[in-house]
């Protein structure tokens, strides 16, 4: 069980609330509702449901069976697969885009495998396909939170008491979080732990995958990428 599943509701909680109009309005900027999108790592579904009702053609795959579940409680005509993203069940050239937002990329065991995902999911889109891949900016989340950072943050069923830090190396990001429950008063807590990418590392590994890297931004609004943006969102093409 990974962390996602194990948080569920509280997860789907945090997920509604992190920036998706934002998120959506960058994708529309830069994708066209022509043929069916991929969205890798879909989770509970708020961008492919958002998409859905502009015009897309939507499908989601994600391997947390309880996100899925939450997705589909609020879209049942909605496409969701559950799978490993390192072996994704579709025909060969299957989808016209893609996307991955907030972070998603970055959970597994080895570099390897994330690259492992890249080339699968080259295998899946068409050529000349957009791929559209938001990930944390590495030098930015090193520099503030090099010294461990706390903080409460308010959800509508939950209080959630998080510690963040990066390892010695910088090479990842560590939360701790704790769950106070509003309904019940039970506290759970929940350790959460990604890999971080520095430009020229994810560009070189995309190319690898047979990707060309187009566009950098440092936000949603497409602000320049540098040092201290908050975000590193690549929009690559498939060769």
């Amino acid at each position: 069980m990974n962390v996602f599943d194990e948080m569920g509701k509280y997860w789907a909680e945090i997920a509604e609330e992190n920036q998706t109009e934002r998120q959506i309005s960058f994708i529309k900027n830069h994708l066209k509702p022509q043929g069916f999108v991929l969205d890798l790592a879909c989770g509970t579904g708020r961008h492919m449901i958002a998409l859905s009702r502009l015009g897309f053609e939507m499908a989601g795959l994600d391997i947390s069976m309880k996100l899925l579940q939450v997705a589909k409680q609020q879209n049942r005509q909605i496409h969701l697969i559950r799978a490993d993203i390192r072996f994704l069940p579709f025909k060969i050239t299957a989808f016209f885009a893609a996307i991955s937002m907030d972070t998603s990329l970055g959970y597994l065991p080895t570099k390897e495998d994330d690259k492992k995902v890249l080339i699968e999911l080259r295998k899946v889109v068409k050529d000349n396909s957009k791929v559209v891949l938001d990930l944390f900016n590495k030098d930015q989340i090193i520099r503030k939170y090099r010294s461990e950072k706390s903080k409460r943050i308010e959800y509508p069923d939950f209080f959630l008491d998080q510690k963040r830090t990066v390892s010695f190396d910088g090479e990842w990001l560590y939360d701790s979080w704790t769950v106070h429950d509003k309904t019940n008063g039970k506290k759970y807590s929940y350790s959460h732990i990604v890999r971080l990418y520095e430009l020229k590392h994810l560009k070189k590994i995309m190319e690898e995958a047979d990707f060309e890297v187009k566009q950098v931004f440092g936000g949603y609004e497409e602000q320049m990428f540098t040092a201290k943006a908050d975000r590193l969102i690549i929009v690559a093409h498939a060769k």
